[in-house]
């Protein structure tokens, strides 16, 4: 601390108004850091936490094995080395960089940090989730903050509506039977459900979401459907499935993702009835995909059917292809975009958390630990709130509209 002291100017002006400046005290401002604590790790210096005798400082991007990633560590005062603070992570806890987020609790001394980049493979996505460790004053970690990772979410009910109206070919027909069973194969390891119908004057369900397995061979069923062969009734048929299918008697289930898929080779007879039956699907919550199959879709008025049938965007939820062979050309693309299908269907809180990564902020509060929940509620962002021994106090809370701390 030192004095500063000013005195007023002797000029005539001065003089005709006589001032007098009183002294003032300030503080000096050294430039100079008083210690620098060095280490090569990635990210070394990211988070800081100080304690009574010591800090903490994270290295988030240190990556010290093929799966492993962000370190903290223990540097002194007195010293001028920083160790790393070993601990047995998780092993769900892959490439989480440890350290990305880290706070303290002046009342115990304890600090949290948090790995927020936890990658899971989910088929066609990757998800990312968060974990959390306390850690104490003896440099101990507590158990992590949630105790695992969210698994991946696909519930589904899947219809196929398929045109067996005349101008399909037989062989075709065939082909398009053996697209379904190749797609009903890749999701058989996740919790989806299957539906068949087929399409022509009227409409007929082969096998609804609460019998499609229960009834013998899935796959020798679709073998043995047999085609209707008459004209083209799309909107009645697509009636026919929303109202009749999709429905919890017959298996449909309300917290599932609700997909029809309905494959077409030309115009129907009641074009004019499209828009009401995409209306009601809509308000039922079913995402619908349409394939158009051969050269009719060329034309403007067959096209923009398939824009009716589909949700939008169209180019997420419209398929194009030259013939029923190439139908296996677009099964990759179609699968990925169906598994992306976020769950918004209910107001469960495992959708509403389908698309959610925790810990990329925490704070501690008289309950505990709260953790953001970034693209938790559709983007909204939202907080988890746990004791300091690992509960979970409350489910998920949103922030603000739009903000995701």
């Amino acid at each position: 601390m030192s004095a500063l002291w000013t005195a007023a100017c002797q000029t005539p002006w001065a003089k005709a108004q006589p001032q007098v400046l009183n002294a003032a005290l300030s503080f000096n401002i050294d430039p100079v850091a008083w210690k620098t604590l060095r280490n090569s790790a990635a990210g070394f210096g990211y988070q800081v936490v100080q304690r009574q005798s010591d800090l903490l400082v994270s290295a988030p991007l240190e990556q010290y094995s093929q799966n492993r990633k962000g370190r903290i560590y223990r540097c002194t005062i007195s010293g001028e080395n920083c160790l790393n603070i070993q601990f047995r992570e998780p092993e769900f806890a892959i490439n989480m960089s440890f350290g990305l987020t880290m706070k303290s609790d002046p009342g115990t001394q304890n600090a949290v940090a948090c790995g927020p980049t936890i990658p899971k493979d989910c088929k066609s996505i990757t998800m990312y989730s968060g974990v959390c460790f306390q850690i104490n004053r003896s440099n101990r970690f507590e158990r992590p903050i949630p105790p695992s990772v969210k698994e991946c979410l696909l519930q589904a009910d899947i219809a196929f509506l398929l045109d067996g109206s005349g101008s399909v070919y037989s062989e075709d027909f065939q082909t398009m039977k053996t697209f379904v069973k190749n797609l009903v194969r890749s999701f058989l390891s996740s919790d989806t459900k299957f539906s068949v119908s087929q399409f022509s004057t009227s409409s007929k369900v082969h096998y609804y979401f609460d019998n499609f397995f229960s009834s013998g061979s899935w796959e020798s069923n679709i073998d043995r459907i047999k085609q209707l062969d008459q004209a083209t009734y799309t909107a009645e048929a697509i009636e026919h499935v929303v109202q009749n299918v999709f429905t919890p008697q017959r298996g449909s289930r309300s917290n599932a993702k609700k997909v029809l898929i309905v494959i077409t080779d030309g115009e129907s007879h009641d074009s004019h009835r499209l828009p009401y039956v995409a209306r009601l699907a809509e308000s039922k919550k079913i995402v619908r995909f349409a394939i158009g199959v051969g050269n009719a879709f060329n034309k403007p008025a067959a096209e923009q059917e398939l824009k009716t049938i589909a949700s939008s965007p169209s180019d997420k939820h419209i398929f194009q292809v030259r013939d029923f062979n190439a139908l296996e050309i677009i099964r990759q693309n179609l699968q990925d975009n169906i598994f992306s299908i976020e769950g918004s269907q209910t107001s469960g809180e495992s959708l509403k958390m389908e698309m959610s990564q925790e810990g990329f902020s925490a704070v501690y509060v008289p309950e505990g630990i709260q953790m953001s929940i970034v693209g938790a509620n559709q983007w909204k962002g939202g907080y988890m709130q746990y004791t300091t021994g690992g509960q979970k106090v409350t489910p998920w809370q949103l922030l603000n509209p739009g903000v995701a701390q």
